[in-house]
C-alpha cells in the first residue's frame, strides 16, 4: 500500500508539472503578444507585469524551469540545476522573498525608474528580468515538491500570513497608482487605450493590479493550502534537523 501511494505521488507530482510546464509556455506566448503594446497603454503595462509576476514565475518554479523529465541524478550534474539551486536558495527564504520582491516591484513603479523603462530598451528588459527573478523567490516557499529542494513553509498559518503580506502591498501600491488625481507616468499624449485618457489609463491600471491580483492570491491560496506536506514529490528526503528546505 505504501508503494502505491508512492507511485501515486508520484504521477501527481509528474501531472502537475507538465501542467505547469504548459502553463509557462502558454504564458510566454500571451506576453510576446503583449510586449508590442506595452509602451502604447499604462493598463496594457500593468497587465503584463501582473501575468509576469503572478503566472510565469510560478509556473516556471512549479514546472522546475523545464528540468522535471530529467533522471533526479542526471539532473544534479547538470551545471544549470546545480546554479539555479545555489543563487535561488539563498533569496527563497521567506523573509529574504518577500523584502525582495516588494523592493523590487515598488521601485520599478516609482515614477522615475519607470519612465525610463519606456525609453531605454536594456533598462526595460533589467525590469522584467528583475521582476521575475524576485517573484520567482517569492513563490518558491509556497511551491513544495520542487526539485531544487528551496525552502518552503510547512503550515497554513504560515502560507495565510505570507500570502496576506503578499497581496497587500501589490493592493496597497495599485491604490497609490488608482487614486492619482495627475498623470505620473511619462506616456506619450497618444498611449492610452482608445476612448481613454492618459489619466484615465493610468487608474484602470492601478485597478487592474488589484483586480488580477486578487484573483492570484486567491488562486495561490487554494493551491497552497492543498499540499501541507513539503516534501511530497521530492527525490531525496530533507536533511535531518533542517528547517523548511533541504541542505546540500
Amino acid at each position: 500500500m505504501e508503494g502505491s501511494g508512492k507511485a501515486d505521488r508520484g504521477r501527481t507530482g509528474r501531472s502537475t508539472k507538465i501542467f505547469a510546464s504548459f502553463t509557462a509556455v502558454a504564458t510566454l506566448i500571451a506576453m510576446a503578444y503583449l510586449n508590442p503594446a506595452l509602451g502604447e497603454s499604462f493598463t496594457i503595462h500593468m497587465v503584463y507585469h501582473m501575468i509576469l509576476i503572478g503566472v510565469l514565475a510560478p509556473s516556471l518554479l512549479a514546472a522546475d524551469f523545464f528540468l522535471w523529465w530529467l533522471p533526479p541524478g542526471t539532473l544534479r550534474k547538470r551545471t544549470l540545476y546545480r546554479t539555479l539551486r545555489r543563487g535561488l536558495y539563498a533569496i527563497s527564504y521567506p523573509v529574504t522573498a518577500f523584502i525582495l520582491s516588494t523592493a523590487v516591484l515598488w521601485f520599478w513603479h516609482i515614477p522615475i525608474p519607470y519612465d525610463v523603462t519606456l525609453t531605454d530598451m536594456p533598462v526595460h528588459i533589467l525590469e522584467h528580468v528583475t521582476l521575475l527573478i524576485a517573484f520567482i523567490a517569492y513563490w518558491a516557499p509556497l511551491v513544495p515538491g520542487s526539485r531544487l529542494h528551496l525552502p518552503v513553509i510547512r503550515t497554513n498559518e504560515g502560507k495565510a500570513l505570507y500570502l496576506l503580506a503578499g497581496a497587500m502591498q501589490g493592493m496597497i501600491l495599485g491604490a497609490i497608482i488608482t487614486f492619482q488625481d495627475q498623470i505620473v507616468y511619462l506616456y506619450p499624449s497618444t498611449a492610452h487605450l482608445p476612448g481613454v485618457t492618459l489619466l484615465g489609463d493610468q487608474e484602470m491600471g492601478g485597478a487592474a493590479m488589484w483586480f488580477i491580483g486578487a484573483i492570484i492570491y486567491a488562486v495561490a491560496a487554494i493551491l497552497s493550502f492543498r499540499s501541507t506536506d513539503p516534501d511530497i514529490h521530492r527525490d531525496v528526503p530533507p536533511a535531518r534537523g533542517a528547517i523548511g528546505g533541504q541542505e546540500e
